[in-house]
């Protein structure tokens, strides 16, 4: 696909409290995401519908939008998953 966009979202702001461990586990999947979004990652339904997920570290839940002519993935945000 190409570009993964984080800057300037909340998103980006949760990924700073974490430590750098969890920052480049989180890089990695992010590299994966950028290939094939809508192979790993899920649709969601319902009031959510145009969004995707992908589970990070079995608990945490990465939201994100493809916008399939700029080529890019937009991370909208990063969640634990008991904050859904």
């Amino acid at each position: 696909m190409g570009i993964v966009s984080l800057s300037g979202s909340p998103a980006e702001d949760r990924l700073k409290g974490y430590n750098k461990e969890i920052q480049r586990r989180f890089a990695q999947k992010i590299r994966k995401l950028s290939e094939n979004p809508d192979i790993h990652g899920k649709p969601l339904r319902g009031s959510l519908h145009g969004l995707w997920e992908i589970y990070f570290e079995r608990k945490f839940r990465i939201l994100y939008t493809i916008d399939i002519e700029r080529k890019e993935v937009i991370i909208e945000a990063i969640k634990h998953k008991d904050d859904f």
